[in-house]
């Protein structure tokens, strides 16, 4: 029985995760390039509209993580769901700057709707295996990177210089779906009852100012404004290199189709060797996959880069969201949670628009790049700093999980 609940939650938050946070968070820098030409924006402009989703992300989240607490995880989550859908057609009807603003902060509110309570909810169920089933969820990232890529080829020939918005359509189409399956499958786990009794000073204490959850905290930080620095410009680099939309878009397809295997990949290894050390392993081949294309910008290296990032960038987040969970007591899991995304979304909200700036400001995507290497290597230095929180910890997590 529980196998199967492991089976069916698994594939069903993993879809709802293509919809929330492939479609609507990853799926943006694949179409940016057709909305930046169609819509005549800057590349200022186009960073800002990926900031405005961390923006949107980081106003609920932390508010996220308490309403979860109280009320539970599948009724937010479905929410979210919906929000997100609405915000994506919204999308497909937008004709400057200012109105596709307002749709890519609705996508970023609606995923934090979503984010939190679907770890909440899959810890809460399966704290033992928690490494590869937040893995499992958060690999619907990768796989929305790559159903996008293998879409935008075939749309933007099509459709012209409107497949985006028909692709915009399309995807909030399909989240409608995915909220309807997921109010009929998920439930909340049975322990949630106890996790939503909780007091303002005991989230202070045992939560905001935990040393270890401050710790992976700024490494979340640290990483959420790295992954959407290429997220975000990437594809244009490839293109810029010389390669044709349909090679770009094979490439972005690669990269999507590794990070599928990424996150239940490094859930699995974390599970088996601990969280800190995957995490460092999985930090520095991150690290080597984005400068090789800033030495080597050619088509056989760009698919080397996207094979090694794609089968990592997925893996770092999950290992930090499942680090986070382990720091303090179960019952404080879905606010720790929200508070270490807090950082993750100050992250992403620096991360587009501080990229779109130095590569106006230099005329070059790979500045961009380099940046994101420094914050990689910063995150393993201080990952490198877990290793007695993490050993103290995992006793806790075992009590709690007997």
């Amino acid at each position: 029985m529980l196998k199967s609940r492991m089976l069916l939650f698994g594939l069903v938050s993993m879809f709802i995760t293509i919809c929330t946070s492939g479609f609507a968070r990853m799926s943006y820098g694949i179409l940016m390039p057709f909305m930046k030409d169609s819509l005549s924006l800057t590349y200022k402009q186009a960073g800002m509209l990926g900031t405005s989703t961390a923006l949107g992300y980081l106003g609920m989240v932390l508010f996220v993580g308490i309403m979860t607490a109280k009320w539970g995880s599948k009724r937010l989550i479905i929410i979210g769901t919906f929000f997100v859908a609405a915000g994506l057609m919204y999308l497909y009807v937008v004709n400057d700057f200012l109105t596709s603003l307002i749709g890519m902060v609705v996508l970023g509110v609606g995923t934090a709707f979503v984010y939190t309570p679907m770890i909440n909810l899959l810890v809460g169920w399966f704290p033992q295996n928690r490494g590869v089933m937040i893995g499992f969820a958060i690999s619907g990232m990768g796989l929305g990177t790559l159903i996008s890529s293998m879409l935008v080829p075939h749309f933007t020939s099509w459709f012209a210089d409107d497949g985006w918005r028909y692709l915009w359509l399309l995807f909030g189409i399909l989240s409608i779906a995915m909220g309807i399956i997921g109010a009929k499958t998920l439930e909340d786990a049975p322990n949630s009852e106890n996790q939503r009794d909780t007091g303002g000073v005991s989230i202070v204490q045992d939560v905001y100012f935990h040393k270890g959850v401050l710790l992976v905290g700024f490494m979340y930080g640290l990483l959420g404004f790295a992954y959407l620095i290429p997220q975000s410009f990437l594809f244009s680099y490839i293109m810029e290199s010389g390669m044709n939309r349909h090679s770009a878009g094979q490439i972005m397809a690669l990269g999507g189709l590794m990070s599928i295997v990424s996150g239940p990949l490094w859930g699995a290894i974390s599970d088996k060797i601990g969280r800190k050390r995957a995490l460092l392993i999985n930090l520095f081949i991150a690290g080597i996959s984005i400068l090789i294309p800033i030495f080597l910008p050619v088509l056989s290296c760009f698919f080397i880069s996207q094979f090694f990032w794609g089968l990592t960038f997925i893996g770092m987040l999950s290992l930090s969201q499942a680090l986070s969970t382990e720091q303090i007591d179960e019952s404080y899991a879905p606010i720790a949670l929200g508070y270490v995304t807090i950082f993750f979304g100050v992250g992403q909200i620096l991360g587009p628009g501080l990229g779109g700036i130095i590569i106006d400001r230099f005329g070059s995507i790979p500045a961009a790049l380099w940046l994101c290497f420094g914050l990689i290597a910063a995150a393993f230095l201080l990952g490198t700093r877990l290793a007695k929180a993490e050993i103290r910890e995992w006793q806790n997590v075992k009590e709690h999980s007997s």
